[in-house]
């Protein structure tokens, strides 16, 4: 597969699946009941549901991201496996490494930590799929 095709793909699915959080965001939001806007000594109109959605979206967002991010590292590991098939995975692990230690990035962190916040896989991780090994002396 050429990486112009999967690329397309992945940033399709990007847009895709961001429609679908806004949809789920509108519907949520254009469907909350009456209660809630008596108890809040509001009427329910178009504008008091657009500073809802504004106040509250964040919020949806910042659930919503572990999502986002655990897609966001799968394409990050079929991007590696891509290049490792263009060049050699030895060549992509020494570019991955000469990165890290351009950056000065920290390879470990804590796997909550990764499932919340991380758009790319670990470089430890990202080095392992692609067949180099570390010892617990590494680490």
């Amino acid at each position: 597969m050429s990486w112009d095709i999967l690329n397309t793909k992945i940033f399709l699915k990007n847009i895709a699946s961001s429609a679908l959080m806004l949809f789920i965001m509108f519907a949520l939001f254009g469907n909350l009941p009456q209660s809630l806007f008596e108890s809040l000594h509001v009427k329910k109109e178009a504008f008091s549901i657009m500073v809802l959605f504004l106040l509250f979206s964040p919020l949806i967002s910042f659930i919503l991201m572990p999502l986002f991010g655990l897609m966001s590292r799968y394409n990050e590991y079929r991007a590696d496996e891509y290049g490792s098939m263009c060049e050699s995975k030895e060549a992509l692990c020494s570019a991955l490494v000469k990165l890290a230690d351009e950056n000065k990035s920290f390879p470990f962190s804590h796997p909550l930590s990764i499932a919340l916040y991380f758009t790319h896989p670990p470089l430890t991780q990202r080095l392992e799929k692609l067949g180099m090994r570390f010892s617990k002396e590494d680490h």
